[in-house]
């Protein structure tokens, strides 16, 4: 499937459900009513998020924003896929990367029930 609404809402209910987000209802609540747009054309299945105003945030205020939240899956013997959570400066979710093997492979389209990540890393700056 492309890069697209249907697919980017695939991947918000993968994050939310299997990606062990520290704090998956403050994350689910980011996504409640949240525009996903800004659909990446270039193989992988990354996309943008412009949650509602008044949603409680998942990171402290920051001068800038960036990566709070990584889970890496090991699809196949020589495939990995990597998820990124990126916050704005107000600390609300504004885009997840989906890519694999640092994007010099296609993303699959969907995972086996059962895939865990097999490394996970989250900011010091995430509201738990």
């Amino acid at each position: 499937m492309r890069n697209g609404p249907e697919q980017a809402a695939y991947w918000r209910d993968f994050v939310i459900a299997r990606c062990a987000y520290p704090n998956a209802a403050r994350l689910a609540a980011q996504f409640d009513g949240a525009e996903l747009a800004e659909f990446c054309a270039c193989g992988c299945n990354s996309f943008g998020v412009r949650v509602q105003p008044g949603t409680p945030p998942l990171a402290r205020k920051v001068k800038s924003g960036g990566v709070v939240f990584m889970a890496d899956f090991a699809v196949t013997t020589d495939r990995q896929l990597e998820i990124m959570l990126y916050v704005d400066e107000a600390g609300n979710l504004d885009r997840v990367d989906i890519s694999c093997n640092g994007n010099s492979h296609p993303v699959p389209h969907a995972l086996p029930i059962g895939l865990e990540p097999y490394h996970i890393w989250a900011s010091r700056k995430l509201i738990l």
